[in-house]
């Protein structure tokens, strides 16, 4: 599978429970603090992600799995924005933009390597997360390696009054809680989408010939200076950008040959692309209705 000491990530599968298992160990209760009561079979069919990380033999070395809210018994998986927010603030951690660690096992031999693995392959399968949140009892401090990539969320100012513990007979949720974060540009750096300039040509022809040297072959040393050059109201061109570097380039076009489409595909589930007429839905409705 690749060089000796190199781990590898994948889906979970139900197959790799007795082998999480195996690497909890003795430690249970020690996993038992930090996560509550879990049960690994069920976290694998529940997780929204569940990602297993395995060495060049295929043995499994680590196991992480994602929600997308945070897996604790008194925080409503519906309310938990408010929880958050009410807490700590961040009102830019939203559902629609986090995911919650709510469990990560590791073989101590390699579990920097595991950690690093499985909290980039999370970032580059949830493109629309910002920031991964691990939330842990107020009583259990960091461990490694979590501990060199999640930061702690401050209180919120009136969470610090009295010292983060309401008075009261039974504290909220969030004096039982520390909240942690990793933010996405940890591990994949940030993406600035802007229109193409005929000027991003010297960055974006290493990036193509780098996976085919066809299209300069076919099309010219210039082709994409040319295609950039080329926008007007139909046509336009955008670019992905990196440390003011174009990274990668999208044409779109607004005019579409929907015959050639309609001949090489099969488009009847979507009307063959064509707007129908009055007409048409009622004859299609009633012929459905006799179906």
């Amino acid at each position: 599978m690749g060089d000796e000491g190199e781990i590898f990530v994948r889906r979970a599968e139900f197959d790799d429970q007795p082998h999480i298992n195996e690497l909890v160990g003795e430690e249970a209760h020690v996993t038992a603090r930090r996560f509550g009561d879990y049960n690994v079979a069920t976290m694998i069919e529940q997780a929204s992600l569940g990602i297993t990380a395995v060495d060049d033999k295929d043995a499994v070395v680590g196991y992480a799995a994602f929600f997308d809210f945070p897996y604790l018994k008194n925080i409503s998986q519906q309310d938990w924005p408010s929880w958050l927010h009410s807490a700590y603030g961040n009102a830019e951690l939203t559902p629609a933009n986090t995911a919650w660690l709510s469990f990560f096992i590791a073989d101590p031999l390699c579990q920097t390597e595991v950690a690093e693995n499985i909290l980039r392959t999370a970032f580059t399968t949830l493109p629309e997360v910002d920031a991964l949140l691990l939330a842990l009892p107020a009583d259990v401090r960091p461990f490694a390696p979590l501990r060199d990539t999640f930061e702690q969320l401050p209180a919120a100012e009136h969470a610090t009054a009295t010292g983060g513990v309401d008075e009261t007979d039974t504290p909220p949720p969030e004096a039982e809680y520390n909240v942690y974060v990793c933010p996405r540009g940890l591990y994949l750096p940030e993406l600035l989408v802007r229109e193409a300039r005929v000027e991003d040509h010297d960055d974006l022809v290493p990036v193509f010939d780098s996976q085919s040297e066809v299209l300069s072959e076919r099309y010219g040393e210039f082709f994409i200076a040319e295609l950039i050059a080329s926008q007007d109201e139909v046509n336009r061109a955008v670019v992905g950008e990196v440390d003011g570097h174009a990274v990668g380039l999208m044409g779109c076009s607004s005019e579409i040959d929907v015959s050639i489409l309609q001949d090489c595909f099969d488009l009847e589930p979507y009307e063959n692309l064509m707007k129908p007429d009055d007409d048409g839905v009622a004859r299609a409705a009633a012929a459905r209705r006799r179906a």
